[in-house]
């Protein structure tokens, strides 16, 4: 799903790290005229470097239709039991960190107000808010989520309501979200996280995840800066500090390291031979690749096949 890919690339820099995670538990709830709230927890083997990570995702009024507003969050570091019918007190009483059954986990939260409930929330309003957001086009705001925000969160992902009650609880606090969401919007609006303000509009950031997808795309087959620029339609300048701004690194490292991480499967996992790969990694002369691959893993690609 592009949107759960979109926030973990923000919260664990390292693209290939985000395959270790596993998901364990999936949860959808529609608050009829209200909101939709889903729930995705994975869990890992390995200790993954995770940064907390909030979204605001705007899309503006449009034919008649009032504007729509997505909270998203990525919050990791909690402790989960493993077994879904332990009874211990620890557990029980909310301190996961100290059940006897814990595991770490990483929680992709979505609360997704309906636009009826939003244009609902603005009548009667005199003053321009945070939900009035007077943007003609659609945009993502990233934040970062504070102390009280983690505290609702951590309710919303663990409480004991059903029915109608869980619907009238999940309500309540995705509203105490989007006002906690609202200070910090408000606050942090000239403060961006990445550094470019560009980012903040959702058609450039899909630029950038574009130019992304066709490097992916063509780890055989090395595409200029100019050409990936022309082909997503976007300034060279503009796409080389977006980039780097979204992924942590420069577009030539995230290629390279991408295209000898697949060099490593195909060798490793496959099976098959130093220059067999070299040459459909694109690699004319074996030397240069087994240059690149030890810069990338410390080991000569021959090493790696004698382990």
């Amino acid at each position: 799903m592009k949107e759960v890919q979109e926030i973990l690339a923000l919260a664990i820099p390292q693209p290939a790290m985000s395959d270790q995670l596993q998901l364990v538990e999936q949860d959808q709830v529609s608050v009829p005229d209200c909101l939709d709230f889903t729930l995705q927890r994975f869990s890992y083997e390995a200790a993954l470097p995770v940064e907390d990570v909030a979204m605001v995702v705007y899309q503006p009024a449009k034919r008649g239709h009032a504007a729509a507003i997505e909270l998203r969050y990525c919050v990791a570091g909690n402790k989960y039991c493993k077994n879904p019918g332990c009874t211990d007190q620890l557990c029980v009483e909310g301190k996961k960190g100290e059940c006897n059954e814990k595991a770490p986990s990483v929680d992709l939260i979505t609360v997704r107000f309906q636009p009826s409930f939003i244009q609902s929330l603005q009548k009667g309003s005199t003053t321009v808010s945070f939900l009035e957001m007077q943007s003609r086009k659609p945009f993502v705001k990233t934040i970062q989520p504070c102390t009280k925000s983690k505290s609702v969160l951590e309710t919303m992902v663990h409480h004991n309501y059903e029915g109608m009650l869980k619907n009238i609880f999940l309500q309540s606090k995705a509203l105490e979200l989007l006002l906690f969401s609202s200070d910090q919007f408000i606050q942090n609006d000239t403060d961006e996280r990445y550094g470019c303000r560009f980012l903040t509009q959702m058609e450039d950031r899909e630029k950038i995840e574009k130019a992304r997808a066709i490097l992916l795309e063509q780890l055989d087959s090395p595409v200029t800066i100019r050409d990936l620029a022309r082909r997503v339609a976007m300034n060279e300048c503009y796409l080389k500090k977006g980039f780097k701004a979204m992924y942590g690194t420069t577009i030539y490292d995230y290629f390279q390291k991408e295209r000898m991480e697949k060099a490593k499967g195909l060798l490793y996992e496959k099976g098959m031979s130093v220059s067999e790969v070299a040459m459909l990694m694109g690699y004319s002369c074996i030397s240069h690749f087994s240059t690149a691959f030890k810069k990338h893993t410390g080991l000569k690609p021959c090493e790696l096949l004698l382990r």
